[in-house]
């Protein structure tokens, strides 16, 4: 499900940086949805990764890169991505698959996956998204400055 309510920013640090036993986040990424292919109980989302704020160890050197995100038709709602948006998306390796065929990844979006809308630069100006926008600045900022120490 798209986060949609205020998110605090200490949310957003916890999360780039989560490492329990039940869920771990090994990829943080901005990217922009090129396409969306609705099919009967997947959907596919291609997206461009426009920074891999975070990468995994298992898709290295993902920057400029098309990615597939699988998500179940029940979810098309819940997950409301759309075309030409770019979103912040938090995942773990488990949920990435090699299509060797294809020589790409494919990621599928569990809930655990986090799913964050990024606002344009435009957006950004305005009282509606200036808080999102600060906050994903910050956290974009202290993950690259400290990464997850302390």
């Amino acid at each position: 499900m798209q986060k949609k309510e205020k998110i605090p920013n200490d949310d957003r640090q916890a999360k780039i940086c989560e490492s329990t036993e039940t869920s771990k986040v090994d990829f943080a990424y901005k990217v922009l949805v090129e396409e969306i292919v609705e099919e009967l109980s997947t959907d596919s989302h291609k997206v461009k990764v426009l920074d891999p704020i975070k990468e995994g160890s298992l898709d290295v050197g993902p920057l400029n890169k098309q990615r597939i995100f699988l998500s179940y038709q029940h979810c098309r709602e819940a997950l409301s991505l759309e075309q030409g948006k770019t979103y912040l998306l938090m995942g773990s390796d488990k949920d990435i698959h090699r299509d060797d065929k294809k020589d790409t990844f494919e990621y599928v979006i569990g809930e655990r996956t986090w799913v964050e809308y990024w606002p344009t630069a435009e957006e950004c100006q305005t009282d509606k998204y200036r808080d999102t926008c600060l906050g994903l600045e910050e956290m974009v900022n202290q993950y690259s400055l400290f990464s997850c120490i302390g």
